[in-house]
């Protein structure tokens, strides 16, 4: 007698086989609302996430907990790799509180 498989309701949106449990963290962009919350606060700056639907097997987890998608990971692997990183002075005085600005 062969096994009936289920298919899952949301299934993952890159193995296709595994229930989708989250979204993907990757900010994507960066957007600002005159929008006010319930309590009446202006909401201001907000980001943007890729929200690809993922199970718990194809989410790499960050530190802070975020889980990026296949997709995002390998895009963050490019930019840590490739980011051109140029030290300057400005930060070094922020923290320091010598900053003048």
């Amino acid at each position: 007698m062969s096994e009936v498989l289920k298919m899952p309701k949301y299934p993952c949106s890159f193995c296709k086989k595994n229930e989708a449990t989250q979204f993907c963290d990757f900010v994507i962009g960066y957007a600002w609302t005159s929008a006010k919350d319930e309590k009446g606060r202006m909401i201001g700056g907000y980001h943007e996430t890729c929200d690809n639907e993922i199970c718990k097997d194809c989410a790499t987890t960050m530190h802070g907990g975020f889980d990026f998608c296949p997709s995002c990971n390998k895009l963050r692997g490019m930019i840590e790799k490739q980011h051109d990183k140029r030290g300057g002075r400005m930060m070094k005085d922020i923290v320091f509180g010598r900053y003048e600005g």
